[in-house]
């Protein structure tokens, strides 16, 4: 006789088989040799269903999938879509699509939390993944519909640019006879700086008030450049942007630049074997990377090419949603600051939202160690922060009238603050575990064990040359600064 069993072909029916088979053993009989009473076999399959659901969730809890979910309807098709066709890892394309959003609304929407405490849209944000995880190609597709914008805005530039160069050569005269007006220089208002300084930033921003966004496309480069130029000033600068602080500097040539509400979005790639560069210079202690949400998806892989193609409707309705939220005013007061609208939490949200904080709350008191603590507590200005976007796409997915903020976006931005929790602490575990030891050759191992705790400059090339190592390649090693402390010259210590 054939035995009939559901497979793979006829998914449809999985379920429906798997009840029928369940339901047509004797349950009764197997479940009495344990001792258990009368229990009827639908009372079984529901309780294998709860089971299987639990396991469900507690697999899902352990890896952190991201929760899609929490995106509109047209935002999740874009996601699911880009996926299969383009092999976007689905933690990329979603953070990519915030992260446009985010620069997208800019300065024209706030939310308040309770008076004189706004929150803007800004996101500081990372896609970590090995070299050709697809980590780039997610942030290109959710970024273009600005990069079109920008590219539109450079057209006109250059537009009036020709035409600034060819009033400038005329004279007041000519410029008369011709019914020119004084000429003013052009400038170029776009919304994606990829290489910049302080200055040259506030000075885009200057002429973007709306907001700007920064995209490094390696996020170490960006922090390792924080000091080129001013000692510790750069980094100051991205801890205070970050809390939307005035932007004020004085320049030694050119005019000084003031931002009164700037708005400055960053997102950048990393390897994780990079990221304990970025955590150099004081930066756990000082919060700065507790500023950074970033997406690690589990067990990444470099994918296969995928055969499907994605549909050009999933491509129009990205572009029609971000241009719906870039097309809001931006209006600006007398003094050409913006004026954002402002946005409330209902009641129901805002007793939410007061919920998770004070479990939040709990959580950064009974931190292990106060660097976790500070990572938890930065989490609840992105709740806000993301309960505000998530809105927003809403509204541009025709799911809201953005009058105020509800409880299903700020449900939203708390499951996407738990995902956030987990790979901040992934990433804190990574820099915390880092001995600088381990990325040495041996021979330096060696040459480091060997080092007394405290020696001169003379001493320490005598025992390289004793263990062959040279003395161009220790003059160098002692230049390691998470390696060795320099005293006075000629005097170090060993700082591990």
């Amino acid at each position: 006789m054939n035995e009939h069993k559901p497979t793979s072909n006829n998914t449809g029916n999985i379920n429906g088989g798997k009840d029928n088979y369940l339901k047509g053993l004797n349950l009764q009989e197997e479940y009495s040799k344990f001792g258990i009473g009368n229990i009827q076999p639908d009372e079984i399959i529901t309780n294998i269903h709860d089971c299987i659901k639990q396991g469900e969730e507690i697999e899902k809890e352990s890896k952190n999938i991201f929760p899609v979910e929490v995106f509109p309807l047209p935002i999740q098709e874009i996601i699911q879509a880009t996926n299969q066709s383009l092999t976007f890892p689905i933690d990329f394309i979603s953070v990519s699509i915030l992260y446009s959003a985010s620069l997208a609304i800019g300065n024209t929407h706030k939310v308040e939390v309770m008076k004189s405490w706004q929150e803007s849209a800004v996101l500081y944000l990372a896609l970590v993944g090995q070299a050709g995880t697809n980590k780039s190609h997610p942030l290109t597709f959710a970024l273009q519909p600005i990069s079109d914008q920008d590219a539109k805005t450079y057209r006109v530039y250059e537009k009036l640019k020709q035409e600034y160069d060819q009033a400038i050569k005329l004279s007041k005269k000519e410029r008369e006879q011709q019914g020119i007006k004084e000429p003013v220089k052009s400038v170029w208002q776009k919304y994606i700086v990829s290489d910049f300084t302080p200055e040259a930033l506030a000075e885009v921003h200057k002429f973007n008030k709306r907001g700007i966004g920064v995209y490094a496309d390696e996020l170490a480069s960006w922090v390792k450049n924080f000091n080129r130029y001013n000692q510790g000033a750069e980094q100051e600068f991205w801890l205070s942007a970050w809390s939307a602080k005035p932007i004020n500097i004085d320049r030694k040539t050119g005019e000084p630049v003031f931002v009164a509400k700037p708005f400055i979005s960053v997102i950048g790639t990393i390897q994780q074997g990079v990221l304990i560069d970025i955590s150099k210079n004081g930066r756990t202690q000082n919060g700065f990377i507790d500023r950074i949400l970033f997406a690690i998806p589990d067990s990444l892989q470099k994918q296969y090419w995928s055969e499907t193609t994605i549909s050009s409707s999933i491509v129009a309705s990205c572009k029609n949603i971000l241009e719906k939220l870039l097309q809001l005013p931006c209006p600006l007061d007398d003094t050409l600051t913006p004026q954002a609208e402002v946005l409330t939490f209902d009641t129901v949200a805002k007793k939410r939202l007061l919920e998770w904080q004070r479990s939040n709350t709990d959580q950064c008191n009974n931190a292990e160690t106060e660097a976790i603590g500070s990572i938890y507590s930065k989490l609840e200005m992105y709740a806000v922060r993301l309960s505000l976007i998530l809105e927003m796409l809403r509204w541009a997915c025709g799911e809201s009238y953005k009058q105020t903020i509800n409880l299903q976006s700020v449900e939203g931005a708390i499951q996407l603050v738990e995902y956030f929790r987990k790979t901040a602490l992934k990433v804190h575990n990574i820099i915390s575990n880092h001995n600088p030891l381990d990325k040495l050759s041996s021979d330096k191992q060696k040459l480091y064990e060997a080092l007394p705790a405290v020696f001169t400059t003379e001493a320490g090339l005598q025992l390289a040359k004793t263990l062959g190592v040279p003395e161009r390649t220790f003059k160098r090693f002692l230049n390691e600064q998470e390696l060795f402390h320099r005293i006075s010259r000629g005097e170090y210590e060993k700082r591990i």
